[in-house]
This record gives C-alpha cells, structure tokens and sequence, in this order.
C-alpha cells in the first residue's frame, strides 16, 4: 500500500524575504479569516510514513480560490502558479517549492465535490464572517441567475418529431425560460445580506428548476426581513416567514383576475430599490470570474465551481469592507 506525506512549503529563504516586501490584496484576503478551522475541516490529504508526496488541502483550495478570481482554466492556473510572485505567497509556496499541475487542481476540485465538503467550507467562512460582524441579518435578498453551460445545446426537436436530434454532452444542464430570456445550463440561487450582500445561502440547480422551488432554502431563519422579486411571493410562505417572525418583503404578483392595487404598486417599488442588491454577486460571477459561461460538463463540478466563487466573492467583499481603499486627495 502506497502511503503519501505532506510536501513541506514556504521554508522562506532571504531572498523570498527580500522579493515579498509589499502587502497586496491577496495578503489582506488571507488576513479576513482564521484558516486553521478550514484545515481541520479539509483533513489531512495523506497518510504519514514512505511514500509519494502530495499537496496540502489548504494550499489547493487556495490556489482553487486564486483560479476563481482570475477567471483561470486549471492549466493557465498551474502556469501562474509557477510565475506570478503573489499567488505563490497566498498559496504558502516559497520561490523553490514546487507548485500543483492542472491534474492536481482538478483532482482536488473532485474532492471537494465528495460529501458536502466544499458545503462546509462555505458555511466555515461565513460562520467566522457572523462573528465578525459583517452580517448584521436586518434583511436577506433573495434571488437566482442562469449561467450557461459549457456544451452545446441539444437540438431541439421539428415538428412532428420526438426528442433531441442532437444530445448534449452535458446531460444534466436543462433549458430554462424567465421572461423572454431562455438559456441552455444551469441556475445560481442566493440568499444575500443586505448590509455588506455577503452570501449566507447558496444553491445550485440545473436551469429548469424555478426561482421560488429552492426559495425557503435561502432564507436563513435570523434575519428580521426576507427580500424579493414577484416570482418568490406565495400564501404558503408569506405564512411561514409571519411564523419565524421575519417580515415578508416578498414583492406581490398581479394576476388577470386580481390586478394589483396602488398601494402594492408603491410597496413593490420600495422593495425592488432595496433588493436591487442582490445583483452584486452574480455580476460579481459573470463578469469578473468568467462564470457567464460555466467551464465543466456537469452538475456536480460546476456547483462546486459555483460554491468556490462563493467563499471567494466573500473573502474579497469582506476584504473591501475591512480595508477600505483610501480616495486620492
């Protein structure tokens, strides 16, 4: 039986001292949070004794993380890796250690896909942003976005005919509708606080499955006000957030037989000002991780992908609150 150790990094020499002087926002990032809970939680990777070595949990989901937030492929990550002097530093290589391969990287990401992990990593990071206060729970916004997958869609079927004509080679991504907007892939729902939209709730759907099934999910049963567009409104759960004692601030739906009144009108108005920022970290996702488009070719991958960006879009916005950036006089 073949027993693996932990590779020994970051034995930091005088000339690792004399290249790392300035203090970058990675830096800040790794200052937001106690990572010694996440590495007892990720466990130890190897077996002690003889054997071949293998990287630290806590050193690849890092280098996972500076993946996400620079929108990198696995092998453009192992290439930046080797180069850039500020990820070796976030990730706990010194400049003679040997950095993870893109086999490495993925390898990982599937071990985070195993049993929730990647779950409690989330849930780890927000616990300890709670305790810093960054959560004040006056209200969550609650809301979901499409992101489309990386196959092509399957083609759909001409008249007369059943099925596909052609198969995707994501057989888990669906088609999904919201208003005139259709996409082939996936949906990202979030339960965000309103104070700073950190992330406290997160789920991961395939595109058919609509906005208000995975609703109750998001809500976290603490905060004062649950915020959110029309698609999320119902008898039933406007019931159960008056038992919790949180407010409905859920916007109410018109219909063909009850048209809404002006008083609902202005009560929608007021709520859509305050929800609006929900959209922060799907923006967040799109256009600065790449996530408009997802990269794998299933449900699994893609949701752990989808919950990395989360612990990450965290990390940088608690970073931004904790470390303002001072305006050039």
């Amino acid at each position: 039986m073949i027993r693996m150790v932990d590779r020994v990094l970051g034995q930091l020499s005088l000339a690792d001292g004399l290249v790392w002087s300035d203090t970058t926002e990675l830096d800040q990032i790794a200052r937001v949070i106690d990572w010694v809970p996440i590495k007892a939680l990720l466990g130890q990777r190897s077996g002690p004794g003889r054997g071949n070595i293998s990287y630290r949990a806590e050193a690849l989901l890092r280098c996972l993380l500076l993946g996400v937030w620079n929108n990198l492929s696995d092998p453009a990550l192992e290439a930046q890796l080797r180069d850039r002097l500020s990820f070796r530093r976030f990730a706990g290589f010194s400049l003679s250690d040997r950095t993870p391969d893109h086999s490495t990287l993925w390898r990982f990401r599937e071990e985070l896909t195993c049993d929730g992990l990647i779950d409690r990593v989330f849930d780890e990071i927000t616990r300890q942003l709670e305790q810093k206060g960054l959560i004040v729970k006056r209200g969550t916004l609650i809301d979901a976005s499409f992101m489309q997958a990386a196959a092509r869609p399957p083609a759909k079927p001409k008249k007369g005919e059943e099925g596909s004509t052609r198969p995707s080679a994501d057989t888990d991504a669906r088609w999904g509708r919201k208003g005139n907007k259709t996409v082939f892939g996936y949906k990202v729902h979030n339960g965000v606080d309103d104070a700073h939209t950190l992330i406290r709730r997160m789920d991961f759907t395939d595109a058919s499955i609509t906005d208000t099934e995975p609703a109750d999910g998001l809500i976290s049963g603490d905060e004062e006000a649950a915020y959110g567009d029309q698609a999320y409104y119902t008898h039933a759960r406007h019931a159960r957030l008056k038992q919790a004692g949180i407010k409905d601030r859920l916007m109410h739906r018109a219909n063909k037989h009850h048209p809404l009144t002006p008083r609902q009108k202005l009560r929608n108005r007021l709520i859509s000002t305050v929800r609006a920022a929900v959209e922060r970290p799907f923006a967040v996702f799109k256009q600065r991780y790449g996530m408009r488009r997802l990269r794998f070719f299933n449900l699994a991958t893609n949701r752990t992908q989808c919950m990395l960006a989360g612990c990450g879009y965290n990390l940088q916005r608690a970073t931004a609150v904790l470390f303002p950036r001072r305006k050039p006089a």
